[in-house]
């Protein structure tokens, strides 16, 4: 009897026409959050007198609209238990009885094998709709975010036992909707410190709320544009990752474009959309996207796309194991391993990671060459920068490609196109 593999993951974009997302799946999803938006007056009215009990009581009452009642109540099991095994562990550490290293390392662990259920079984039942959810459960419903959340409390409490617990506060931290499903990734100190200069009576600057809900709207708007010219998969036909070859070039080339730019509008909007909702409520969260177009390198990428987890990786994973010090490019493929399987069990993830600290290593070694031979410090051309920007866009597209084709890592796709190039070129 062989080991049980994981289960496999549901892949939206390769679903045939006729089985869309069902409109529960998607309230379930990151963008349930717009769900939010009618329980912020609420919220806000409450608050004046209750401002905790508002936050705790709308937050649930969001979580179990948008992902079932016994979902919401299992989620806020689990992070009870994940809240009880790190607060346990303080109180040893408090003592004591445990030292700041073992303390860390027993909060990974503690924590890893609660999440390890819904990483090897993607989809459950338990959603509370009939037949269950296609998607996993893991990142649509925040699992995977209260992981990161969880694990950098747990080594503020192993570095600074003596820490009030604050259990209400710290409910609040957890059920605050602005994070909760797609970050952005907000530690509980960054979040006690906004609470307590909270002022739920106190305008909201309606200037950047409309200017938010504003970027919002304009990206859902692009993004259906860039959706409805995305090639579909009809029924029972063969899908373009598994086989590309029954596709047009054009197809192929809108594919390699559209579908990374369909990927960074979902997550810029949703960022959009959290950052209004935050700042409506009165309890902002960070940006998680600095103009992300504007990059041109692999690391300047990495400093612009999901900012919050990028700071995140560097301060919990990377600079643990030595930060410069030492073998840097066995760090970079450490830290993006973890990320790798931090977005779920698919061999595409581990390559599309393995692709980033290619690069970043690689990037790395083109610096320190340019420094031993005196080129670091000449201007950059605009050619340069735009060579540069090409490279760094088009790069990034390929491996967007490599991460979401779940059974082929894009090798099929990537391949076929190029192919398709390089007999155009040739003539």
């Amino acid at each position: 009897m062989g080991f049980p593999r994981p289960e496999p993951l549901f892949n939206p974009l390769i679903a045939p026409v006729d089985q869309p997302l069902t409109p529960a799946e998607i309230l379930a999803g990151p963008f349930g959050l717009i769900a939010f938006v009618p329980l912020v007056p609420l919220l806000r009215l409450l608050a004046r007198r209750w401002p905790r009990g508002a936050l705790i009581g709308c937050g649930l009452i969001w979580a179990a609209a948008t992902a079932g009642p016994l979902a919401a109540a299992i989620l806020l099991a689990g992070c009870l238990l994940a809240s009880t095994w790190v607060v346990g562990l303080g109180a040893l550490r408090r003592s004591g009885r445990l030292s700041r290293r073992a303390m860390i390392a027993l909060v990974w662990l503690g924590l890893a094998a609660l999440l390890a259920p819904f990483w090897w079984q993607a989809r459950w039942s338990w959603y509370g709709w009939d037949g269950g959810s296609r998607l996993a459960v893991l990142h649509n419903i925040g699992l995977a975010y209260y992981f990161l959340r969880l694990i950098a409390w747990g080594v503020s409490l192993a570095r600074h036992p003596e820490e009030p617990l604050r259990p209400i506060e710290t409910l609040c931290w957890l059920l605050y909707p602005p994070c909760m499903r797609l970050g952005p990734v907000m530690l509980r100190e960054e979040f006690l410190e906004r609470l307590a200069a909270w002022q739920p009576r106190a305008r909201p600057e309606l200037r950047q709320l409309t200017q938010r809900f504003g970027l919002f709207v304009l990206g859902v708007v692009v993004l259906g544009v860039v959706t409805r010219n995305v090639p579909t998969v009809a029924p029972a036909t063969a899908d373009f990752f598994s086989a590309p070859q029954q596709y047009s070039t054009s197809a192929l080339a809108r594919i390699f474009y559209l579908v990374p730019i369909q990927v960074y509008l979902l997550l810029w909007s949703y960022n959009e959309l959290a950052v209004a909702l935050s700042l409506w409520v009165g309890i902002r969260v960070d940006d998680n996207f600095n103009w992300l177009p504007r990059a041109a390198s692999v690391r300047e990428f990495w400093r612009r796309w999901h900012v919050t987890v990028g700071r995140w990786l560097r301060d919990y994973v990377y600079l643990p194991l030595g930060g410069r010090r030492g073998a840097v490019p066995l760090k970079y493929a450490a830290v993006f391993g973890f990320c790798a399987v931090w977005h779920g069990a698919s061999w595409s993830f581990l390559a599309w990671g393995a692709s980033q600290s290619l690069a970043l290593s690689l990037q790395r070694w083109w610096d320190l060459l340019s420094c031993r031979l005196g080129l670091a410090d000449r201007p950059r051309g605009r050619w340069w920068t735009v060579l540069c920007w090409l490279a760094t866009m088009h790069y990034q597209a390929a491996t967007i490609v490599v991460f979401v084709d779940f059974d082929h890592c894009g090798g099929r796709l990537l391949g076929e196109l190029g192919r398709r190039l390089l007999a155009a070129v040739g003539g």
